[in-house]
C-alpha cells in the first residue's frame, strides 16, 4: 500500500475533491496539487537525546550565523522560538 498520494485537483473525482476540501477547511482551485503522506509517528526525544539534538541545532545555527553578523543571543532566541513552536503543535 502506498504511503503517499500526489494529484492535481483537476484530476480528482468530485467526491475526492470534497473530502480534500473538508480536510483542509477551504476550497481548492483547479490549478493546485494535493499531496498526502501517511506515516507512523515516533515519540518525541527526551533527556540526553533531546539535549544532543538541541546542541546540534545550536551548532548549525552558529555555523549559519557566522556567515552573517548576528549575535549569539539572537541565535539562541531563534532556537528557543523554534522549540516553543514545536511544543505548541499537536502530536
Amino acid at each position: 500500500m502506498a504511503n503517499s498520494f500526489v494529484h492535481r485537483v483537476s484530476d480528482l473525482a468530485p467526491e475526492e475533491r470534497t473530502l480534500v476540501e473538508r480536510w483542509l477547511g477551504r476550497a481548492v482551485s483547479q490549478d493546485e496539487t494535493i499531496s498526502l503522506n501517511a506515516y507512523k509517528p515516533h515519540a518525541a526525544p527526551v533527556g540526553p537525546e533531546l539535549e544532543s539534538l538541541r546542541q546540534e541545532i545550536v551548532s548549525q545555527a552558529r555555523e549559519i550565523g557566522s556567515r552573517q553578523e548576528i549575535r549569539e543571543e539572537e541565535a539562541d532566541a531563534l532556537v528557543d522560538e523554534a522549540f516553543a513552536e514545536i511544543r505548541r503543535k499537536p502530536a
